[in-house]
């Protein structure tokens, strides 16, 4: 009898689960009922063999369901973590939502923000990057000023300058 393994809970940030949470609303009450009435009016044209607009919109309406699924799979098993604890802040330790600024290899400082893997994103030259992801790991627990090697290809000298 094979063994059930359980599901591993999926972390986000309450601002992740938030929109998460905006997306499957839009996506029932906008998008599908905007592709229904798509494919509804292209089945009105007639000959759906060599229709192109109705074999469009069924292709759409697969990617949204399929998108609907995934963000209803992902909500279903998820771990909200609104911000690392109080007494991570005190110890200046990187965690999970840490805003921490970097020098990798005497580059440019780049600011990264930890966070879960199906929020990583760049936005206003901040890098979202997930706990998951070999910097992130490397990250985690670490404080201001250390300098540590990174395991890579490069094995690149990463100092942290900043952790809010």
């Amino acid at each position: 009898m094979p063994e059930e393994v359980a599901k591993k809970k999926k972390q986000l940030t309450k601002e992740g689960y938030d929109k998460l949470i905006a997306e499957r609303k839009e996506i029932n009450e906008k998008k599908l009922p905007a592709i229904l009435k798509t494919i509804a009016e292209a089945k009105a044209m007639g000959d759906l063999s060599e229709n192109f607009e109705y074999k469009s919109a069924l292709e759409e309406k697969d990617l949204i369901n399929s998108r609907l699924k995934e963000i209803n799979e992902l909500l279903d098993n998820v771990e909200i973590i609104d911000s690392i604890d109080d007494k991570d802040i005190n110890k200046k330790k990187v965690g999970f939502w840490s805003k921490v600024t970097i020098q990798m290899d005497n580059s440019d400082p780049k600011t990264v923000i930890i966070v879960g893997t199906w929020e990583v994103d760049i936005k206003d030259d901040i890098i979202y990057i997930s706990f998951e992801s070999p910097l992130g790991k490397a990250l985690n627990g670490r404080k201001k000023g250390e300098i540590f090697k990174l395991k890579t290809e490069a094995n690149s000298e990463v100092k942290i300058l900043e952790i809010e």
